[in-house]
């Protein structure tokens, strides 16, 4: 619903605007309330009553829910922002409350609150200026990066142990990709959080951008591990070295267009969107590999695939950077 309001000027020159009683009843607010007037930079500005934050919760009924389901649902309050998500059940059963325990340690920052017989509430204690989306960002960066120098280490030592080892990190940086997603929800219900974070939402967007991206990159390595789990047999050391600088080559575009990004450098961006027309890496090499080694054809073609598909991730990267570039309306 939308409110309209005239400007009143006073005989002093207070502009006065008054406020929509179906709603001032709605929140609390009376005479005397004192309230938090918040100007954004597209010339906004928000009216704030007290006590908002403290209405941040919500319900997730049990009953009809497997363990899948109740974690999907978990986390899509987890991303919408609320900072209390009561789990509800007629009686929640020891397997239950297992598993609500464990998706709250796959959040960040997310603790059972306290548990009766028929509820578990859970309570989001992350501040998200104790999280800076720029540092999320980077940690992603890291550990994406290190799952691939591994990944590739254990499909060339045909690594089992290494490989599961990279399977597991890929949940860490689910939940810092998952803790962006929530700060970004919380912007998009409260302009308060613009203040606390330092960025506007449209700002946000483009982390939120980057670190989706970099997801996925991740998931490639990943994949990869998978693929070193399906190797026939060892490959021949001398492919170590080609495929080592294919695998470094795909990195290194993702590692430029995230510092483009980070540095809002345009002239970087370019850079790296200048190789997007050009044979990312003749494939020679793999059809020389494939005609010597058919067994392993399946997982050769597979590591090649998310070579080239983490390069194109890094060129979107690139693309956001660019358009994190432009300067926002107003501020030309």
């Amino acid at each position: 619903m939308t409110y309209r309001r005239r400007v009143q000027v006073t005989g002093g020159g207070t502009f006065l605007v008054t406020l929509p009683k179906e709603w001032a009843d709605r929140v609390g607010v009376v005479q005397g309330t004192e309230m938090v007037l918040i100007p954004n930079e597209s010339g906004a500005m928000l009216l704030v009553p007290p006590g908002v934050k403290d209405r941040n919760r919500c319900t997730l009924t049990l009953a009809g829910k497997d363990r899948v389901h109740l974690r999907r649902e978990i986390i899509a309050r987890y991303i919408a922002g609320y900072d209390v998500i009561e789990v509800i059940g007629s009686r929640i059963g020891p397997e239950s409350r297992r598993a609500v325990r464990e998706i709250a340690q796959s959040l960040v920052g997310v603790e059972v609150l306290g548990e009766t017989q028929g509820a578990v509430a859970l309570h989001c204690v992350a501040n998200v200026q104790d999280f800076p989306a720029p540092v999320t960002v980077r940690r992603i960066l890291e550990i994406a990066g290190a799952m691939w120098d591994d990944a590739v280490t254990a499909f060339l030592g045909r690594d089992e142990e290494l490989a599961q080892d990279v399977e597991e990190r890929d949940g860490d940086v689910d939940r810092l990709v998952l803790l962006v997603a929530r700060q970004f929800g919380l912007l998009l219900r409260d302009l308060i959080v613009e203040e606390e974070v330092g960025l506007s939402r449209f700002q946000f967007l483009h982390y939120h951008t980057v670190a989706d991206q970099l997801e996925r990159v991740a998931d490639h390595a990943v994949k990869v591990s998978q693929a070193a789990r399906a190797l026939a047999s060892p490959l021949p050391a001398r492919w170590g070295d080609r495929i080592r600088r294919a695998a470094a080559a795909s990195q290194d575009v993702v590692r430029e267009a995230v510092a483009a990004f980070t540095e809002r450098s345009v002239e970087r961006a370019n850079a790296v969107l200048a190789g997007k027309g050009a044979d990312p890496a003749p494939s020679d090499w793999l059809h020389s590999l494939l005609a010597e080694e058919p067994a392993n054809a399946p997982p050769l073609t597979l590591l090649h695939d998310s070579l080239l598909r983490c390069r194109e991730h890094g060129f979107n990267i690139a693309e956001t950077a660019l358009d994190a570039a432009v300067p926002a309306v107003g501020s030309i």
